[in-house]
């Protein structure tokens, strides 16, 4: 058996949940109302899902936010004009589904019956629970549900109630098929600290087919805490304050304290009743009008006091905020270098092979990109386990299960490495890709020695400073001598195949920096010296042949002779007086810094001092599928998502606003979250005159340590968020004093 690397025992949280749609019904459609309730009460948690009228604001910014929260997996077109679904389907990026194709195949699917999740819904205990006449007035069925029991159990099935007045009491017991449905179907976090731990007594006052209250309603509670808060909602006819002897108590019925009082207690809303109705009704409740018009709470008083009423009150701050759906158990995980199996332990255990939604986060999948790619190379060895293609949910990776599985309660993950994920994220995004001429000297630097040394005080400056200037001044003489007739690529080829005869450039710490004092730049040179990007050496001007030469301080002899015509000579000294050492770069070095690679190194220093978990490539040629070829400077993950970007020596570099934009547009066909911008020297003036809207600008602040500023903003030219990655710009200010 191969042994495989142990990496340390890791926690995930386990969630589990059912697939959710929301559901689409033609304006004023009270036959689709009753046709997507039926939909909703056959499938587990169906309560939660919202149902929304196709009308010609249905796509506003309200609508979007109440889908958002809700976070369903796809949109059913009851019996809206198809054409209208698609647009709001593409309006809230969800698939399009119709009501008689829920059975297809699709993460719609993968939800269970609710009796699968509730013994009370079929069996003897079955007839305490109440269904909805599926041809009764409109306000029951939003209340109970219409619920059509399986063949072999439809003689033990939730029942019709004898009169709907029985639904009164029922909504607050949780005694309706719909409620019954929700068993083992929560949600585990919230993301609102606004959210008391007490809120109103919401009570809808509806004419019995309004369909406008029944909708509020319905999508009011499908969105309601569950577990953390109790928000009671009750939906009851207009007749009910003066027909129903026990309408006062079914309200106190659903009252629930914790130490908080809420003021006004109870919230009557309704768009069918009139106000005037609405204070008969509370009068009828026995409630006190509250002089309040928003909500506060206080202590509760040792002293019962009579419920308070106000009406019409904005109660949606009980629902609209994030959270995290479906029920939660920490699991234990041993992580190893490869495929790693664990037993899933699972927040709720259903009565029947179901499917759902299995949902894990936890430590395994820090520092990861959350992309499809990603989700995949996770889930590629357990693919008998999952029907389809896991995904990302948030930073919850999603995958869509039967259970029981094959090998049940096991699951098999293959926790990646991101050296690994890397290429496979530019596999994903382009045709074909390697490395690019920097990008394999600066991994083979990156392998070799410690490129976080570049952030040392002097230390790019002083490589610098020794570079044999070869590239740069080869083109700028062909230029002169042929101007414009060698094109800019064929130019670098050839300072690359023959600039590299020039001798290499040495200096002393004395004069390697203007403006710097020796005992300032001696620790950055004897840093470079650490890493082997550098090698100390003697100088030898040759008065015979006139050459000068660097003597690698191993190959120094006690009589100087000149290695070029082997006469007698002296080593040079300092001011005249003590034999001066010189500092040279090694051979790869110095090319690396010709050839521009220094700053892509160094931006890799920068950003992997601030996530040391992130992982760089410094130069990488790119062909998409149209056959367009690239090449990105920086490309890797960082902070756990997918980074790419130019670097340059000078911020000057990126005045050209359509360059910046190429660049952009380069980010984004790699699927990059993070577009950088990175200069050694910036200029804030030609940042503030030439970057275009929603790119970072630098900040003012200055410091010692290279690239010590980022700023970031999300794109906001019209384009979507999901289409622009964010803009990021790593600045590497000139040193100011020691």
């Amino acid at each position: 058996m191969e042994h495989q690397e142990y990496l340390g025992h890791r926690l995930i949280e386990v969630a589990l949940l059912p697939a959710r749609v929301v559901y689409l019904i033609a304006e004023d459609s009270t036959s689709g109302f009753r046709a997507a309730v039926r939909a909703a009460t056959q499938r587990w948690g169906g309560m939660t899902e919202p149902i929304i009228e196709a009308s010609t604001d249905a796509d506003t910014g309200a609508t979007a936010e109440l889908i958002r929260v809700a976070d369903v997996q796809a949109l059913v077109n009851v019996n809206a004009n198809p054409e209208r679904a698609q647009e709001l389907a593409d309006s809230w990026n969800l698939p399009l589904v119709a009501l008689d194709a829920m059975g297809s195949t699709g993460i719609w699917q993968f939800t269970s019956r609710p009796e699968a999740a509730c013994h009370n819904l079929i069996g003897p205990a079955a007839d305490t629970c109440f269904r909805a006449d599926p041809e009764g007035p409109l306000w029951a069925v939003a209340v109970a549900g219409i619920y059509d029991a399986p063949d072999e159990a439809a003689y033990q099935s939730p029942v019709i109630p004898a009169q709907d007045t029985l639904l009164g009491a029922a909504q607050s017991t949780g005694a309706t098929a719909l409620q019954q449905g929700m068993a083992g179907f929560q949600e585990h976090q919230r993301s609102s600290q606004n959210v008391h731990d007490e809120l109103p007594i919401v009570v809808v006052v509806a004419r019995p087919d309004s369909l406008p209250d029944v909708l509020w309603f319905w999508n009011a509670r499908a969105l309601r805490l569950h577990v953390h808060t109790e928000m009671p909602l009750l939906l009851f006819p207009d007749d009910a304050p003066k027909n129903w002897t026990n309408f006062a108590r079914d309200i106190r019925l659903a009252q629930v304290h914790s130490g908080l009082r809420v003021q006004p207690d109870v919230v009557l809303i309704s768009q069918s009743v009139a106000e005037d109705d609405l204070h008969e009704a509370a009068h009828q409740a026995g409630l006190v009008a509250s002089f309040d018009h928003e909500l506060r709470h206080s202590r509760l008083a040792e002293a019962p006091e009579p419920l308070t009423y106000a009406i019409n009150l904005d109660v949606s701050s009980g629902w609209l905020f994030d959270r995290r759906w479906g029920a939660m158990k920490r699991s234990g995980f041993h992580q190893f270098a490869g495929p790693s199996r664990f037993d899933v332990k699972l927040p709720v255990t259903l009565q029947h092979p179901a499917a759902g939604l299995l949902r894990l986060a936890g430590e395994p999948f820090n520092g990861l990109p959350k992309h499809p790619v990603v989700a995949r190379m996770i889930t590629e060895q357990g693919r008998g386990q999952i029907r389809l293609p896991a995904s990302w949910h948030g930073d919850q990776l999603q995958m869509p299960v039967s259970l029981p599985w094959l090998d049940w309660p096991r699951l098999t993950l293959t926790i990646p490495k991101l050296v690994e994920v890397v290429p496979r994220l530019l596999d994903d995004a382009t045709n074909k890709f390697e490395l690019s001429t920097p990008g394999k000297i600066g991994v083979t630097i990156t392998q070799q020695s410690d490129i976080g040394a570049l952030l040392d005080l002097l230390v790019v400056e002083s490589l610098t400073a020794l570079k044999t200037e070869r590239t740069e001044h080869f083109i700028k003489a062909l230029d002169h001598r042929l101007p414009g007739r060698i094109p800019l690529d064929e130019a670098k080829e050839l300072a690359r195949e023959f600039g590299g005869r020039m001798d290499r450039k040495f200096r002393s710490a004395t004069n390697a920096l203007n403006h710097w004092r020796p005992q300032q730049v001696t620790p950055a040179l004897e840093r470079a010296c650490e890493q082997g990007w550098a090698e100390r050496g003697l100088g030898l001007d040759c008065e015979q042949c006139k050459l000068h030469s660097f003597i690698p301080l191993q190959a120094s002899t006690s009589q100087a002779i000149c290695p070029a015509c082997s006469a007698p000579d002296r080593y040079g000294r300092d001011n005249g007086k003590s034999v001066e050492i010189m500092y040279r770069l090694n051979g790869f070095i110095d090319r690396a810094v010709d050839n521009g690679v220094l700053t892509h190194l160094l931006v890799v220093a920068a950003l992997q001092k601030r996530a040391p978990d992130s992982h760089f490539l410094p130069g990488v040629d790119v062909v998409f599928d149209d056959g367009d070829t690239k090449e990105v400077d920086i490309f890797g993950v960082y902070e756990g998502k997918v980074l790419a970007g130019e670097a340059k020596v000078s911020a000057t570099e990126f005045a050209n606003e359509g360059q910046i934009r190429r660049d952009i547009e380069l980010s984004r066909r790699l699927k990059a979250d993070v577009h950088v911008m990175a200069a050694i020297a910036t200029s804030d003036l030609v940042w503030q005159k030439r970057v275009p809207s929603g790119t970072a600008r630098p900040s003012t602040r200055h410091g010692r340590s290279n690239a010590d500023d980022e700023s970031r903003s999300s794109p906001r030219n019209g384009c979507h968020p999901a289409d622009v990655p964010q803009c990021a710009l790593v600045r590497s200010l000139p040193h100011r004093g020691s």
